[in-house]
């Protein structure tokens, strides 16, 4: 009996040490198992993020008509590289008063940098060392998530001239029309853009520093600013079968104190000064700009039309007053070859390439337009009639040759007649100016 209660004793005591070996054992490969189940998962975060940023850092190199392109897998960045160079020959005809002597020009050399960062923001930098000089055209910042309320900062065109917010490779002429005297070139500050009616009525207003006519600058010269707006209405655009999706027509307008700025300095197609005003004056009071616009353009032909007043204060001694310019232009212009003309760029549908049967695009073009001085302006001694003539008028006609997308040779014959005033040395108006405009042309990127 003893030994069967001993045995007994035995069996259980193995049993159970064996039990709780067993639970030990258990338990300890759970705790395993769980700990390898946190290291894959953490291994399979780790392979995700590292295939998304290699997948993000791969990027896409393309060079083609657009420029030469940096492009991210996803979209989000961007980087565009381009140059926007023109060459200009001029020459003048006749007995014409003119200040520059015939010559070849280096008028425009722009390398361009754009691109796009975080998919929202875009950026547009380009300087130009064109004509000896160095400035900086173009430097801003948009942003535009919110596609009906596009912000932009930075140093661009004030929105009021039509054929100035045109690209300076896309314009019809070698040198754009005389409403374009009437505009600023480039000016700092802050615009907000975008559709009010999606492809149908576009606006742009904006704040900033203020600039003289026809010039651009980087500083402010006072605390006064300008402020500008515009609305552009293409009633039809979204129609691609309506004879009439190429129309479009708007209103340009800024206004703004001009204390402190310079005078405004007005050239011929020939790029000749013909407006002096006389010593002593100065800009004084208030400015405002006023542009009505319309373009229109069905296949190859085009047709653009400005007509722009200001009205500004001018100061001699205590005496001021309030003077107006105004000034209007009328462009048409029709491909020969087939292709559709717009206000972008022309893309010729065989490019040059003689052996392939291949010579480009040619455009005829015409224009003709005017220019006038407020006779105030004469008759209170703010310009004088013997060195500054009141009117001009401006008949130009030209071919252009599109090699392909991004050479094109323009020819201008440029005739621009005067009156109202007189010159020292004849008496009389100031002689006709008669030049012919040769520009050759590569643009990538041009805005």
């Amino acid at each position: 009996m003893h030994r069967k209660i001993t045995t007994f004793f035995l069996v259980t005591g193995m049993a159970l040490t064996s039990g709780l070996a067993y639970a030990q054992s258990s338990a300890t490969t759970q705790q395993e198992i769980d700990q390898l189940k946190t290291e894959l998962s953490q291994l399979e975060q780790k392979q995700k993020a590292d295939e998304a940023t290699a997948k993000a850092s791969n990027a896409n190199v393309t060079a083609d008509e657009h420029g030469f392109t940096i492009k991210s897998n996803d979209g989000d960045f961007i980087l565009n590289i381009g140059a926007d160079i023109q060459v200009d020959n001029r020459s003048f005809y006749g007995p014409a008063l003119t200040v520059l002597p015939d010559t070849l020009l280096l008028r425009r050399a722009r390398p361009v940098l754009q691109g796009t960062i975080y998919k929202y923001i875009d950026f547009f930098i380009r300087p130009d060392f064109g004509k000896g000089t160095v400035a900086i055209y173009d430097a801003y910042a948009e942003l535009k998530y919110f596609s009906h309320a596009k912000l932009r900062v930075g140093k661009f065109k004030t929105p009021i001239g039509l054929e100035r917010l045109q690209s300076d490779d896309d314009t019809t002429f070698v040198e754009r029309g005389l409403p374009t005297l009437l505009v600023p070139q480039r000016d700092i500050g802050i615009q907000l853009a975008g559709d009010l009616v999606d492809k149908r009525l576009g606006y742009q207003v904006g704040v900033f520093n203020g600039v003289p006519d026809a010039s651009l600058t980087d500083a402010a010269t006072g605390d006064h600013r300008d402020f500008a707006a515009r609305l552009f209405a293409t009633p039809f655009a979204p129609d691609d079968k309506n004879p009439l999706k190429g129309l479009g027509f708007g209103l340009g307008w800024t206004g703004g104190n001009v204390d402190g700025e310079a005078l405004p300095s007005f050239s011929t197609f020939g790029q000749n000064s013909f407006f002096t005003f006389a010593s002593g004056v100065s800009e004084a009071g208030h400015r405002t700009r006023l542009q009505p616009q319309l373009y229109y353009y069905l296949k190859g032909f085009g047709l653009l039309s400005d007509y722009g007043k200001n009205e500004e204060g001018l100061q001699k001694g205590t005496f001021r007053t309030d003077a107006a310019f105004t000034a209007w232009q009328v462009e048409t212009s029709y491909i020969l070859t087939g292709e559709n003309k717009s206000f972008g760029p022309t893309t010729p549908r065989r490019n040059f390439n003689p052996k392939a049967g291949g010579w480009g695009a040619w455009e005829l073009a015409f224009r003709v337009g005017g220019f006038i001085a407020d006779r105030a302006i004469f008759n209170d001694g703010f310009a004088t009639a013997t060195a500054t003539p009141r009117e001009l008028h401006e008949v130009v006609g030209g071919a252009n040759w599109y090699l392909n997308r991004l050479f094109k040779i323009d020819v201008d014959y440029g005739n621009t007649s005067f009156g109202g005033g007189n010159t020292i040395a004849n008496g009389g108006n100031r002689p006709t100016e008669k030049v012919l405009t040769i520009r050759f042309q590569i643009n990538f990127l041009g805005s």
